[in-house]
């Protein structure tokens, strides 16, 4: 496998905007948050590490999306 590259370099090296909008939108699998954005990155890191996945099953990612629902729900995420 290649090298992996932070985050801002492959932006910068592709010359696209990162996309600042907390949610998705015309997910094919009917996701809403956006785990790529900069505030939402780090949490969906933990939470893969915390159940011991690299890859979620879409159950396991309708579950950390209820968890950010709840979050932002107390305004612990804008």
């Amino acid at each position: 496998m290649g090298n992996r590259i932070p985050l801002e370099k492959a932006v910068r090296m592709a010359r696209i905007a990162p996309c600042e909008d907390i949610y998705t939108t015309n997910n094919p699998y009917g996701f809403r948050i956006n785990v790529n954005h900069p505030r939402i990155r780090p949490l969906y890191q933990r939470y893969k590490e915390h159940i011991g996945e690299r890859i979620l099953s879409d159950n396991q990612r309708r579950h950390f999306e209820l968890l950010i629902f709840e979050l932002m729900e107390r305004r612990k995420i804008t």
